[in-house]
């Protein structure tokens, strides 16, 4: 079906730019829509934002602002563009006119379908009918990711975010990178609404994500694990609240695959100067291979529904998990983000000791250790 949508949208608007467009309006379209799709890009998590934290349009305000804004900053633009050519036509033969006209045609129809394709993924829906990179019944891990991933024909929507990634660490570059923050944007929203369809909710409230805080506690640490190796351990919290009072929701479920890891390279993060280097630049997405609790690993499936029996849940609080991550050599994990639209910013991973965990467990106080260090 995704195929047969992507090929009928295409030749369509191909067959719209032959018949009805010259060289200057074919070529002016192509550049609206490409414009239209980083202005989308650009703000449709601001206008989602603002009606998830007012609990307004359930599971779908990411995915209908995406397709609205979309929608309406290319009609805005094509009528402003249409008022200054005013008419204007460039005769320059018929062959470059229906080359032109038939090139232009078939990138903005690729490009117009990348964009439906996100809010498809953006949406809170799960179908095999519908287009999903990832089996929802199929098992998937941090380790066959790209092997079980099935993109769309000619990938139109990781055309469109990898262009706007480009664009955002580049030309239009800023403190907060798109390529960073949504880095394997298309990835990042099929595995979120891997368990859709058995009612894990795909967005969340901005702050439900927490650190521990306070002197001496390093929630990000590295430690060995038999037959797995060096890993990276987060304290992560999650706020077990209604979405509108800054939690995951009433209904307290998510899958692993909801919760990732943006990765940057050790290199690229000394040698820049910039302020907020954490979230500029470009960054790699990673996944949890497990949890531990009580000092004992667990191996986790992406798909595998959280919290678990042990995993207690007291409403009102946070709930804490230590998630494990493979992070790649030579990079270090820069943020830590959970469903679609939370995020937070990691501190450098410090190698485990029992002291470190005991102060996360809260076996040790501050006064603890003040009477330890006079002592």
């Amino acid at each position: 079906m995704t195929l047969v949508i992507i090929l009928l949208i295409t030749l369509l608007v191909t067959a719209f730019f032959y018949l009805k467009c010259n060289v200057l309006s074919a070529l002016l379209t192509l550049m609206l829509v490409i414009l239209s799709s980083f202005i989308t890009l650009t703000f449709y998590e601001v206008l989602a934002d603002l009606l998830v934290s007012r609990g307004y349009g359930a599971q779908w305000p990411q995915s209908g602002c995406y397709l609205l804004l979309f929608v309406l900053s290319f009609a805005i633009l094509r009528a402003l563009g249409d008022l200054l050519l005013g008419g204007v036509k460039i005769d320059l033969g018929d062959p470059i006119k229906i080359s032109t006209t038939v090139v232009c045609g078939l990138v903005s129809g690729v490009l117009i379908c990348g964009n439906l394709l996100i809010a498809l993924g953006l949406s809170p829906v799960q179908h095999k009918m519908l287009y999903s990179r990832y089996n929802p019944d199929q098992a998937v891990s941090q380790k066959t990711l790209n092997n079980v991933k099935k993109g769309a024909f000619l990938n139109p929507d990781g055309l469109v975010a990898g262009l706007y990634g480009i664009a955002s660490k580049g030309s239009l570059s800023s403190s907060k990178s798109f390529a960073t923050l949504h880095a394997n944007f298309p990835d990042q929203i099929h595995l979120n609404r891997l368990k859709a369809k058995d009612g894990i909710l795909t967005i969340t409230s901005p702050e439900t994500l927490d650190l521990p805080s306070g002197r001496n506690k390093n929630p990000v640490r590295t430690r060995e694990i038999e037959d797995v190796g060096t890993v990276t351990v987060v304290r992560m919290g999650i706020m077990a609240k209604d979405i509108q009072n800054g939690g995951a929701g009433s209904q307290f479920k998510f899958t692993p695959s909801q919760i990732r890891m943006v990765c940057k390279s050790t290199s690229e993060l000394s040698a820049s100067t910039k302020k907020n280097k954490l979230t500029a630049g470009a960054g790699e997405a990673i996944y949890p291979i497990g949890v531990m609790n009580g000092g004992a690993f667990t191996e986790l499936d992406l798909n595998q529904s959280l919290p678990s029996e042990k995993m207690k849940v007291t409403k009102n609080k946070p709930l804490w998990l230590d998630m494990v991550f493979e992070v790649p050599q030579d990079s270090q994990g820069v943020l830590l983000q959970f469903k679609q639209n939370a995020v937070i910013e990691l501190p450098a991973a410090v190698a485990s000791t029992d002291e470190i965990e005991d102060i996360l467990d809260g076996k040790i106080t501050l006064d603890d250790q003040e009477d330890s260090a006079e002592n």
